[in-house]
């Protein structure tokens, strides 16, 4: 399969109309060869990333984030993306990016994490014009009425880390509004579609001022809350590309970001 053919079919499945405005989806890095025959799906671009491609004699890289998200003034070995950008091009490994696509799907992050905690996914929190079943977030319902400790440690199983959170004025929780990654931006849609809690990340310390006595926050982590997005984005995009392609999730993941836990304060009972 030639790589213009096989991004045709991305956004076939993933449409870009449904991305967020000025989110760079897309071919992002092309090749001399143009084809599409192996293709690591990830999480995002790192060094380890495009080793494990020329492992695997992989021809295009599948990325949730993108690499490029702005403009690039110059290419540099020196800085984070020009090295990466650098890497591609001398590998000669085409990257294309899916991100917001992906997350405004009807099957995408958000309700593939709704399903992970055990929620039943409802309908978009922010539903894309024209296209109901497309958008930002999902508001989603527990099967039977919870606890914020129970939302805590089903979120701390599967995200794991150690959550953020202010708990909701109720004492049982039944609706939950969900944007993985950063959605501080919704909190006033959370707080519209009537949900209990809202699950998002990267969230500023006067968010819980404002949600304080109106609505519950968890904040699992961005890295925490995307992590499985590689899975989903190879069950969507399989039954499109068939034979034509093989499709491999990425092995190498790694949250950037570390955790210092103090071993003597964790200790005391």
């Amino acid at each position: 399969m030639q790589l213009n053919e096989f991004q045709q079919l991305v956004d076939s499945v993933l449409l870009p109309a449904a991305a967020m405005s000025g989110d760079p989806i897309g071919t992002q890095v092309g090749s001399r060869r143009g084809t599409a025959t192996k293709i690591l799906v990830c999480f995002e671009v790192t060094d380890a990333v495009i080793t494990e491609a020329q492992q695997l004699s992989c021809d295009v890289i599948v990325t949730f984030h993108p690499l490029i998200y702005s403009p690039l003034q110059r290419i540099s070995r020196e800085d984070r993306v020009g090295r990466l950008v650098c890497a591609l091009i001398e590998h000669d490994i085409a990257l294309v990016s899916v991100h917001t696509a992906f997350d405004a799907h009807p099957e995408g992050t958000n309700v593939q994490l709704a399903r992970l905690l055990g929620l039943q996914p409802i309908r978009p929190l922010v539903p894309v014009t024209a296209m109901p079943t497309f958008g930002m977030g999902v508001v989603a319902a527990a099967e039977t009425d919870i606890t914020i400790a129970d939302l805590l440690e089903r979120v701390t199983h599967i995200c794991g880390g150690t959550p953020r959170f202010i708990a909701p004025p109720a004492s049982t929780i039944r609706t939950v509004a969900l944007v993985a990654g950063s959605g501080g931006s919704f909190l006033d849609d959370a707080i519209s579609a009537g949900a209990d809690v809202f699950i998002t990340a990267d969230l500023k310390y006067h968010a819980y001022h404002a949600a304080d006595g109106t609505i519950g926050l968890i904040d699992p982590g961005h890295f925490e809350m995307e992590q499985h997005v590689a899975s989903g984005i190879i069950r969507l995009l399989e039954p499109a590309v068939g034979a034509a392609a093989e499709l491999v999730a990425s092995r190498a993941l790694r949250n950037p970001v570390q955790y210092y836990i103090d071993k003597h304060v964790s200790s005391i009972s």
